[in-house]
């Protein structure tokens, strides 16, 4: 849907996409210097769990 400007609103999925994939990048961060490998695992997580919603919710679509 467009808006008055031309530009695509974003939807709900393509929010949680960016937010799960910010959560991970800060999660791999605090990681590294623990070098916790459940939080590895849980940054794996978030990344990939988030580029699958951004998928399924067609987030590059909406940039145009």
């Amino acid at each position: 849907m467009a808006s008055e400007t031309g530009h695509h609103k974003a939807n709900t999925g393509s929010w949680l996409c960016v937010f799960m994939i910010i959560a991970g990048f800060i999660a791999g961060a605090v990681a590294l210097p623990l070098a916790s490998m459940p939080l590895w695992i849980v940054t794996a997580v978030l990344l990939v769990g988030g580029a699958a919603v951004g998928l399924a919710s067609r987030i590059m679509e909406q940039a145009y």
